[in-house]
């Protein structure tokens, strides 16, 4: 009763006994031995020919209904859940509609489509076809009501499955049959069971359109309900009797469907053991529980591995890397982002989220609809793959979850690629295994997918992705929900693999760990463009975007240049009054250039959308009007209460919005805001189409206890004009 008011168990238990008081009554009536007259008897009523003959009659044809539910009505869950059309509320609509018609109308329907006058049963009957007031229109009666039922169930059951999954096989090279088979019913198999249970329960107990299409003849038309409605008035004793077996049927069909979970009893859901529970650690384990295997670099094992691979002779697709280029246009996510990359080339992808990253994979791998990429092309080597299917593009796709099948075991994840692809099943599993020894995950081979952690899944999806000798691998975030050691052990099995087979690969990430030890080059998205390209060192030690600025850990304010000069004595004023304001705010600091300044070439950097100025030293020729950012480092940025005196070139007054932990220091957010005088009002700044901008500082913890630095605080950020890097953009 926890949350919820005590009077809703009024409503709850009237409701309750609405249902069973009524079923209780009836069974009550049930006569279970004959009355003094040696008639009646409840075995004796069922027992009866015509009992027989219906019950018989209705089994059978509820059978054939089902099976003629789950052949017509699985497409159609398939086609409900998994594609989409024009008018395609208005077909569910028309599927569903049997739930809602009363059954007389459906067998009113169906006399005027099957009869002998009907739409379809006149021309049967020139092939001398009957099928109104015969067994199959029972059969049919039955079908038209029932398969609402499974439709209904199994669509609900896909539109809950990821289908991410049948994405991935479809990667490895699994036809769409395959995909079907192997993938998406079994992982949808407890809903169709649902669903065809309800429609043998609904087929058992059909009335109204059997008794309007096909009558009600004696072993051949008439069905348990019918008999029941017959017997009702010529012997009530047995109308109770038949229809109290009916409801042991639907208790039996009740149970079979919702399992234990009706008597109490434990769910398979929650019976089910957890995934990647804590365990003991021990010396040479990773953090989710696994040895650590370390590779073995010793001449005797490269001999092993030449004569493994001079055992098995055939050859593998793939062979050296290939070269990708992309041209990807999705107008609807407003993306535009045209990219080569080299053979084995490793190009990470970074951006904030809705950049444009994850759609740029699927692009490439060919999973979003021909209709929702217009404009994209995608050349694998000398292949256009633009229209190939994903199977046919030979690319593999790891994405932030492992995605493995949980009907299969691990070796045959693993093996499920080459299986695929054709690979006899012996050869498959060997290589599987082999691939799984790789990531060091050989002794999963016989677990189920279900049973592992998340850094086994992880290694057992790197695994099954690598074993089939892509030609590109898509890398999207795949350590992005692992705990940091297994991250670190991940990332170097990823590492080992590019080395020993280099592929050209698209890596997509928010992690620099991620970069510095697997990238060989950045390309930075921002709403969906390329807004930075080069290689890793380049762009992590002179960014030109506001992302690439942060993951690299510094500040960066993008603008126009103003001035270049050779540093002379200048005047700095405070944010909102430009150098040269007059009038009594200006509150000008005067600044020396050191000498250290004086031998580098000084810009005067403009930020976009603001009165904001940024003093520094520039290394590449610069002219008034260039774009350019200026960078510089949060633990160059000092940190004052009162008005800065001295040297420093470069003065803000901001508000703190943050402090956080950053290793040893605390780095301090503040947003650049104007100075408060007195009686005027405080100045703003504001960035195109976002807040003023973010600076950070880098401080100790007795520093920031010092200064009282908390949220809403407004202190100067300082930074010296050598301090700042400004290069074009």
């Amino acid at each position: 009763m926890r949350g919820l008011p005590r009077w809703v168990l009024v409503p709850a238990l009237l409701g309750a006994l609405f249902v069973v008081v009524p079923v209780v009554a009836m069974v009550a009536r049930v006569e279970p031995t004959p009355g003094p007259a040696g008639t009646g008897g409840f075995w004796a009523l069922v027992t009866s020919p015509a009992a027989v003959d219906a019950l018989g009659l209705s089994l059978r044809t509820a059978l054939v209904a089902t099976l003629c539910c789950v052949v017509l009505g699985t497409p159609m869950a398939l086609v409900l859940a998994r594609t989409t059309f024009p008018g395609q509320r208005v077909a569910r609509a028309l599927v569903l509609l049997p739930l809602v018609l009363p059954p007389v109308v459906g067998g009113i329907a169906l006399l005027h489509t099957f009869g002998r006058r009907g739409l379809i049963g006149r021309h049967l009957e020139v092939l001398g076809i009957e099928i109104a007031f015969t067994t199959t229109a029972v059969v049919i009666a039955q079908t038209f009501v029932a398969l609402p039922f499974l439709v209904l169930s199994l669509e609900g059951a896909l539109r809950t499955q990821d289908a991410r999954l049948e994405d991935v096989a479809a990667t490895l090279g699994a036809r769409p049959t395959t995909v079907l088979r192997r993938v998406t019913l079994p992982r949808v198999l407890p809903g169709l069971t649902s669903g065809a249970v309800l429609a043998f329960a609904r087929a058992l107990g059909e009335f109204g359109a059997t008794i309007t299409f096909a009558g009600a003849l004696q072993g051949v038309t008439q069905t348990l309900p019918l008999e029941i409605y017959l017997q009702r008035s010529a012997d009530p004793d047995a109308a109770v009797a038949l229809s109290f077996v009916l409801v042991v049927v639907a208790v039996l069909i009740t149970a079979a469907i919702h399992g234990p979970r009706v008597l109490g009893g434990p769910d398979s859901r929650t019976a089910r053991p957890r995934r990647g529970g804590r365990v003991a650690r021990g010396p040479g384990t990773l953090p989710d529980g696994d040895r650590l295997v370390q590779e073995d670099v010793s001449p005797r094992a490269d001999d092993d591995r030449a004569t493994a691979a001079a055992a098995d002779p055939t050859p593998r697709a793939g062979g050296a890397p290939a070269a990708l280029a992309v041209r990807a246009v999705v107008p609807d996510r407003g993306l535009d982002v045209d990219l080569a990359l080299a053979p084995g080339e490793v190009v990470a992808v970074l951006g904030e989220n809705g950049a444009g990253k994850s759609t740029l994979v699927q692009v490439v791998a060919g999973l979003l609809p021909p209709g929702d990429a217009p404009g994209a092309r995608v050349a694998v080597g000398d292949d256009d793959v633009t229209r190939a299917a994903p199977r046919r593009r030979r690319v593999a796709w790891l994405s932030q979850r492992p995605l493995l099948f949980a009907n299969l075991s691990v070796e045959d994840n693993v093996a499920f690629g080459l299986r695929a692809r054709g690979v006899p099943r012996s050869r498959a599993r060997r290589e599987a295994r082999a691939a799984l020894g790789h990531v060091g995950a050989a002794h999963l081979a016989t677990r189920r997918a279900t049973d592992l952690s998340g850094g086994q899944a992880q290694r057992v999806a790197i695994a099954r992705a690598l074993v089939t000798d892509p030609r590109v691998l898509l890398l999207d975030e795949p350590l992005a929900s692992l705990d940091v050691g297994v991250a670190q052990h991940v990332r170097s099995v990823l590492h080992h693999a590019q080395r020993e087979h280099p592929r050209t690969t698209l890596l997509v990430t928010h992690d620099l760990l991620d970069v510095l030890l697997l990238a060989d080059r950045v390309v930075v998205l921002d709403d969906g463009r390329v807004v930075e390209d080069g290689p890793v060192d380049q762009v992590l030690t002179r960014p030109r975007s506001r992302f690439a600025a942060r993951l690299a850990g510094v500040n960066l304010l993008a603008g126009s240049v103003v001035h270049v000069a050779v540093p002379e004595p200048v005047t700095v004023g405070s944010l909102g009054t430009a150098p040269g304001s007059a009038g009594a705010d200006a509150a000008l600091v005067r600044t020396e250039a050191g000498p250290e300044e004086a031998a580098a070439r000084e810009a005067t950097l403009a930020v976009d959308g603001t009165e904001v100025r940024v003093r520094g030293t520039a290394g590449d020729p610069l002219a008034v009007g260039d774009g350019a950012v200026a960078v510089f480092e949060p633990r160059a940025v000092a940190v004052h209460r009162a008005t800065p005196e001295g040297s420093p070139r470069n003065a803000y007054r901001v508000v703190v919005t943050s402090v956080e932990p950053h290793g040893p220091l605390l780095r301090v957010w503040g947003r650049v805001a104007g100075e408060d005088r007195g009686d005027q009002a405080a100045v703003t700044t504001t960035a195109v189409g976002h807040d003023a901008p973010h600076l950070a500082a880098d401080l100790t913890p007795r520093a920031v206890a010092e200064l009282r630095l908390t949220p809403g605080e407004h202190v100067w950020f300082v930074v010296k004009a050598a301090e700042v890097r400004i290069h074009p953009h």
